[in-house]
């Protein structure tokens, strides 16, 4: 209880000797302000991009499962209606080392159903043809009208597509295509609209992204088989190295499989995505961790150099204090307390300029930043190493002089 009474009156102290030179410990913490600052908004909007991410992407549910895709060469595959993936295929993949099953595809995100289907007169391009299955009004169009829920109830076979699939068509005159049909795997549908084609995030890419075409999912299921397996998704054991076992499954469709000679097979895996992401992600912290530090270290130099300071202007202080029983260690105690207590001070202010800067970030973006348990404990301690190893040889400086020195 006695120590802890002494060290309340040491910060007592300490606080005093920061309030006589406002100005100079002010501008001492500018350093240190910015450095915690821009260490907590980069870990701060870091964190809240990477849950933003992983929810787009559904990372959290990621079960340790790798999709791969059929792509006919010609629509005739489709048309009779054959499954891209056999139960022959299947039971092959399943042999695999580190494979644990192996089960159909259903193209779902966020409970809107996706397909592929080949578009007639498109011709080859790198774009996949993506649909998006609705039951609701669609996408805003620059052409004619988007997809309706009376589309939906009636089955129309009503298509609208985007504007690099309508110049693929008709490069000359997209927009003449409204109202008239175009062919999706062997079937008629009349394009209602053109609309704009989508624009992918730079990092983050969601199945909604990639969409070229809007269609009724009630038409869809009426003129396509509902039940068609496109896709398939291979499962594996927890602790196999994950892109070994699906390069070995993707080498098993392409020499093994039953339609390799009508089509290709290809592994539609997320996960490189959020591996790129996540570098990405870490080397930019990484970055805007070291600038933070550089400054850190500068307001380190300025807290040293103010501690400094103050012993010279306090040594007959420090003497009388000796005199009257104060130990090396008493001594030492108050400029390490004063000096962590001046970065504590910068550190709080700089972590209240970094969430108030991730907040604005959250205004104008759809990431989600809010204070939490690391970020302060990282501003806390960013702060009192500071202190500490910056005040040390100030302190020890102070708390070694000699006494009869110190009263002359």
């Amino acid at each position: 209880m006695v120590k802890l009474l002494r060290i309340s009156e040491i910060w007592k102290t300490s606080l005093k000797a920061i309030g006589k030179n406002k100005r100079r410990s002010f501008l001492t913490m500018i350093g240190l302000i910015i450095g915690v600052s821009a260490v907590i908004t980069v870990f701060s909007i870091g964190r809240a991009f990477e849950q933003y991410s992983s929810e787009l992407l559904g990372l959290d549910s990621f079960d340790n499962s790798i999709g791969y895709s059929f792509t006919p060469k010609n629509e005739d595959f489709t048309e009779n209606g054959l499954d891209a993936f056999t139960q022959e295929d299947m039971s092959r993949l399943e042999t695999l080392d580190g494979v644990e099953s192996v089960d159909y595809y259903d193209q779902t995100e966020n409970g809107t159903k996706y397909a592929e289907q080949p578009i007639k007169d498109v011709g080859n391009t790198s774009r996949t043809n993506s649909f998006k299955l609705l039951k609701a009004e669609g996408t805003p169009v620059l052409y004619g009208r988007p997809i309706l829920e009376s589309d939906h109830i009636n089955e129309n076979r009503a298509v609208v597509i985007d504007e690099v699939t309508a110049k693929a068509i008709n490069e000359k005159e997209p927009q003449s295509l409204i109202g008239k049909s175009i062919s999706i795997g062997g079937h008629l549908f009349k394009v209602v609209g053109i609309m704009a084609e989508r624009q992918p995030g730079p990092i983050v890419v969601s199945q909604d992204s990639s969409v070229t075409a809007e269609i009724p999912e009630s038409s869809y299921e009426r003129f396509f088989k509902s039940e068609k397996h496109d896709m398939i998704s291979v499962n594996m054991k927890q602790t196999v190295n994950a892109e070994e076992v699906s390069k070995n499954a993707e080498n098993m469709l392409k020499e093994q499989g039953v339609w390799r000679d009508f089509g290709n097979y290809a592994t539609e895996d997320m996960t490189s995505q959020v591996d790129t992401l996540r570098t990405l992600l870490t080397s930019i912290t990484l970055l805007i961790s070291v600038i933070g530090g550089i400054s850190l270290f500068i307001s380190g130099i300025g807290v040293m150099n103010m501690i400094y300071i103050s012993v010279s202007e306090r040594t007959k202080e420090i003497g009388v204090r000796r005199a009257m029983g104060a130990t090396k260690g008493n001594i030492m105690k108050q400029f390490l307390l004063e000096g962590v207590t001046l970065t504590l001070l910068g550190g709080t202010i700089g972590y209240l300029f970094g969430m108030l800067f991730g907040v604005l970030v959250s205004m104008i973006t759809p990431l989600s930043v809010k204070p939490d348990l690391f970020t302060v404990l990282l501003a806390a301690g960013l702060s009192v190493v500071v202190g500490i190893i910056f005040s040390w040889l100030p302190a020890k400086n102070a708390a070694k002089k000699d006494i009869v020195t110190l009263l002359r």
